[in-house]
């Protein structure tokens, strides 16, 4: 066997462990150590392979600057300046790899830095030199319990406490020098999973599986306390700020601060301060604290490493809020008892707020004094209130047809201009709704609740705040408009229904063109232009108070006499709450904000995070998200106001000093399958797609120099574990799952801004009720590259051939049956010889195939030999399955994994099994009885050991990539028909499942493989 060519170029996947140094973040990631300096952008500075195999599971920091590693059985110690932030990044670090005999639970390095203490699951500690050699070993007498967790706390050279946390639930306290046990600490039910010891050496901190935290005093081996509020399992612990805080991170993907309160210390209380939901799905691992940063980092199983800010959390000196008596008594403006704050804006230099009794107020943000600006009795008990930020304009707008703009100077402290307008048109307005129109005019739209009084827009001078034009348009059926965009000459209008108007202000005698029921949701909270591409198709988002997002790319014509045409190009729902608006940041992420329960959020959609809460008391109450200028040098990013409880807060969400993440991470469980997007590049970059246990799909793109991922978007559209995914063409891709969901996505990559995806059509299932889960698919195209056959198997044994109608976008069912009772693992249809044949490997090993040509209303075509054209006219009746023309047992189990390839004679059939096999079976084509046969030309038993769970064929049939659940790559090289290994190559990657490979412009082979995490390799 050759020596290997493989190279990995990048890897994501679980991290276990995480810690400050300096100023820098260490990362355990796999067998990987990766130090990034967060104050430098989150650059990643170093990256070295510590273990050969073993993921990193531990680290720790000695006041010299050593960096103790340890994983499995695996320890090693190294400087952390000197061997690997100050050296290049080819350092051969595993040189330092020491194998211990027993699995290590914890480490840490002696009070003088000269030893590490390495405690093991059986309660044994083992001295080592820091070379890693064992020189002493030490033992609790008369206990060997089974630990799940423990942590060693250094106090001193003399006081070294052991805190082994059991299998059965005790939590044992003892002595390192003595030997001796200290405590027993009974009280939690199932495993521990960790303990911590605070600085001063007198708490003690556990989790268990049931879900609890305790706090323990050391001394007196007393339960002080408990905390409750985790909803899964909790796997990491840590005290800081002088042991009156923990933090705490677990299975439900949170970070949660507590504070540890006691009374005289005779009664103690640990209460939840802070909740931060920093990763996907399932499992932070590993937590660190920065007090004098007051940073938390974090690491879990989706691979992203979080930066949070513990201190802006929660902060008083972010919020402040004010009642009609607070605004009374700093300023001399008087309130009736009943009068409420209706309406506010802010501004650079303050807040211009209305009273229900009509007085505009204003807080000047650099003297916090209010002070009273007018009265206007027109606007008592109902107003509402826009404004143009960027020109200091405020329009104040009544029921009554009534307008009152105001613009002020730059410091805020001078009207500048004031025009008071009224409607004759309108006989009541229940809606005013303002957008800048352009450099040099604002556009105020009224509308009335009489479906027949007109929608009317009022284009507005920005200077003199005199009306340059006036529109009147017809409004639409069941019309009732909430949100607003001004684009070239046109105004869109969202409304109820999840309903777009778009009225052309160059023909107001025109209806409105309308998008109609763009998802399931109700009112269109949010339109917001994108961009324009090559093609002269606009962008633009939007969103739906029921959590969906969409964008839709529109062609507008270029008179007022042609016809708009739309197409919506992406579609999602967020994960939970309502949905009130969403932009692009400066960094092209999607940022969406609504409401979960009482709750408000700003949530980056994009890498799927939280970026700020704050309990408002919900969406029913009057609010307003101020986005900052991103040039301003202040720390603030957006100012959050809302009246709670009849007081006016404002709260400013501060920028983090560092960056958010410093890996963004994937799935948050295990890939269950990946796809390149081959037929073209994207800026340069491939655009592929993952589906995992976690019910999502990811679609990004991937550097071909550097494996970098860039993530887009995270697609929640299916709502059982995914079986497959797979483009099918450059515009389409297929995803299956149980539940009988198969859905048909449409790409889209004509935009800078990123590529979009959305589903185009779903497979009808059996029942409403579906439980059936499709195992796998194939499609043949037809010639005009649009229409296409699928065949799907499913686990009861059925196969099912569908052909998919682009013009009408439907499925049709046009045959139907059963192989017998085994699940069926994969399929393939193929154009083999003018005839279509259908493959299926099933869960006992065989290798089923049927000829269905003639079962089919389409022949092969003669000028493309790999596609088909319609032959008759379609047959509404559904066809039964033909019988089998051919039967072969291939492996001793299940098929998990089948590859095709074909060249001028024969039809080649490449499987992997979970007999640990790779088989090669040769179909030709029999002229004399019309039909082929098949031969196993070569069957390597033992080509892993374990399951087989892909194999794909690249370089023209030349070679063959296989992987296996025991995390070998393998490379096989096919002459003759015969399998020979070429390389192989350790992964890091757990449950090593899914792969594909693609061959870019310089003849390079790229390699995705998914597992527990995503490795992406170049041959």
């Amino acid at each position: 066997m050759a020596e290997t060519c493989m190279k990995e170029l990048s890897h994501y996947g679980p991290s276990l462990c995480v810690k400050f140094y300096k100023n820098y973040v260490v990362s355990g990631y796999g067998p990987f150590i990766q130090i990034y300096d967060y104050h430098d952008n989150g650059k990643l500075i170093h990256k070295s392979k510590m273990f050969r195999k073993n993921k990193i599971h531990g680290l720790s920091v000695s006041s010299e600057g050593k960096l103790l590693v340890f994983g499995s059985r695996s320890v090693s110690v190294v400087d952390l300046d000197d061997d690997l932030i100050n050296n290049d990044e080819n350092v051969d670090a595993i040189r330092f790899e020491k194998l211990n005999s027993e699995w290590i639970i914890n480490g840490e390095f002696s009070a003088n830095g000269k030893f590490i203490y390495l405690l093991t699951s059986y309660n044994k500690v083992l001295i080592c030199d820091l070379i890693g050699n064992v020189v002493s070993e030490k033992v609790l007498p008369g206990e060997r319990s089974i630990l799940y967790s423990g942590s060693i706390k250094v106090l001193s050279n003399d006081k070294v406490l052991i805190n082994a946390g059991t299998v059965m639930g005790g939590v044992l306290i003892w002595d390192l020098s003595t030997e001796s046990k200290i405590h027993n600490l009974l009280g939690h039910e199932g495993s521990i999973f960790h303990v911590t010891v605070s600085d001063n050496g007198e708490l003690v901190a556990s989790c268990s599986d049931d879900r609890s935290i305790r706090i323990w005093d050391i001394k007196l081996g007393k339960e002080l306390c408990i905390g409750w509020g985790h909803t899964a399992r909790i796997w990491n612990l840590k005290f800081f700020s002088n042991g009156t805080k923990l933090v705490s991170v677990s299975e439900d993907s949170t970070c949660r601060i507590w504070d540890l309160r006691s009374n005289n210390n005779e009664t103690f209380e640990l209460r939840l301060s802070q909740v931060h939901e920093a990763h996907l799905i399932k499992n932070v691992w590993g937590v660190d604290i920065q007090e004098e940063e007051n940073l938390a980092v974090t690491s879990g199983n989706d691979g992203r490493i979080k930066l949070i800010d513990i201190k802006d959390y929660g902060d008083p000196s972010n919020e402040i809020s004010f009642s009609m008596d607070d605004i009374s008594e700093k300023s001399v403006i008087k309130f009736n008892k009943e009068e409420i704050i209706k309406g506010f804006h802010q501004f650079k230099f303050g807040l211009i707020a209305i009273t229900s009794l009509g007085k505009i107020i204003k807080f000047d943000f650099e003297t916090e004094v209010w002070q009273l600006i007018s009265v206007y009795d027109k606007f008592v008990s109902y107003s509402s209130t826009n404004a143009i930020v960027k020109h200091n304009i405020i329009i104040f707008s009544n029921n009554k047809c009534d307008l009152l703009l105001l613009k002020f100077s730059s410091d805020g402290h001078d009207i500048t201009v004031k025009q008071e307008l009224h409607l004759d048109e309108l006989s009541k307005t229940n809606n005013c709704l303002v957008e800048e129109f352009n450099e040099e005019s604002l556009l105020v739209c009224l509308e009335s609740p009489n479906p027949r009084d007109k929608f009317i827009c009022l284009q507005i001078n920005n200077e003199t705040l005199t009306i340059v034009e006036k529109y009147s348009f017809t409004k639409p059926e069941n019309f009732v408009s909430s949100c607003l965009e001004v684009f070239q000459h046109y105004i869109l209008v969202g409304s109820r229904f999840a309903t777009i108007a778009i009225f052309d202000k160059r023909n107001v005698d025109k209806s409105a063109y309308i998008i109609k029921r763009l998802n399931h949701g109700d009112t269109t909270t949010n339109i917001a232009y994108v961009e324009c591409n090559e093609h002269q198709s606009h962008l633009f988002s939007v969103t739906n108070r029921d959590g969906y997002y969409n964008f839709i790319s529109i062609n507008f014509p270029s008179d007022c006499n042609g016809s708009i045409t739309y197409k919506v190009i992406h579609s999602n729902k967020i994960m939970k709450g309502f949905l009130e608006g969403a932009f692009f940041n400066d960094k092209g992420e999607y940022i969406t904000y609504g409401f979960k329960s009482s709750l408000f959020y700003i949530y980056n959609e994009t890498h799927c995070y939280e970026i700020a809460s704050q309990v408002c008391g919900g969406a029913h109450r009057q609010w307003k998200l101020f986005p900052c200028d991103s040039d301003e040098e202040e720390e603030t990013q957006f100012t959050l106001i809302y009246i709670k409880a009849s007081r006016l807060h404002l709260k400013r969400i501060n920028k983090l000093s560092v960056p958010e993440t410093l890996e963004s991470g994937l799935h948050g469980r295990e890939i269950r399958d990946v796809t390149i997007l081959k037929e073209k590049s994207y800026n340069d970059e491939y655009i592929f797609c993952t589906g995992s246990e976690d019910t999502t799909l990811k679609l990004g793109q991937f550097n071909t120099v550097t494996g970098k991922v860039t993530n887009h978007w995270t697609e929640r559209k299916h709502v059982s574990g995914l079986q497959r995914c797979k483009f099918i063409s450059e515009k389409l891709m297929i995803s299956s799952s149980a539940r009988e969901e198969l859905l048909l996505w449409e790409i889209n990559d004509e935009f800078q801004s990123g590529p979009y995806i959305t589903i185009r059509q779903t497979l009808p299932t059996s029942s409403d009720n579906p439980d059936l889960r499709i195992m796998d698919f194939d499609t043949i195209f037809l010639t005009n590259g649009l229409d296409f056959i699928v065949s799907t198997v499913y686990s009861d044994s059925g196969v099912k051939i569908w052909y998919y109608d682009h013009a009408k976008n439907i499925f049709k069912l046009l045959i139907e049956g059963r192989y017998s009772t085994v699940c069926i693992l994969n399929t393939s249809l193929e154009i083999f010889r003018n005839q279509v044949w259908l493959f299926i490997a099933t869960t006992d090993g065989q290798l089923i195939t049927y000829n269905i040509t003639d079962y089919i209303p389409f022949a092969v075509s003669k000028e493309e030999k790999s596609r088909l054209v319609a032959q008759s006219v379609m047959n509404e009746e559904i066809i039964g399955l033909p019988l089998p023309i051919g039967t072969m047992v291939v492996h001793q189990s299940g098929i998990k994994t089948m590859n095709i390839f074909q060249d001028d004679n024969n039809l080649k059939i490449y499987t992997g099994g979970d007999d640990n096999a790779i088989g090669i079976i040769v179909f030709k084509y029999d002229q004399t009885k019309g039909t082929i046969e098949g031969n196993i030309t070569s069957f390597e038993k033992n080509a892993g050991s374990s399951t087989i769970t892909s194999c794909v064929v690249f370089n023209h049939g030349k070679n063959l990539l296989s992987t296996s659940v025991d995390q070998i790559v393998r490379i096989w090289t096919v002459e003759d028909d015969i399998l020979r290994l070429s390389e192989q190559k350790y992964t890091t990657c757990a449950d090593t499942g899914a792969a594909d490979i693609v061959t870019d412009k310089n003849d390079s082979n790229k390699l995705l493989i998914g597992g527990v995490g995503l490795s992406i390799w170049e041959s």
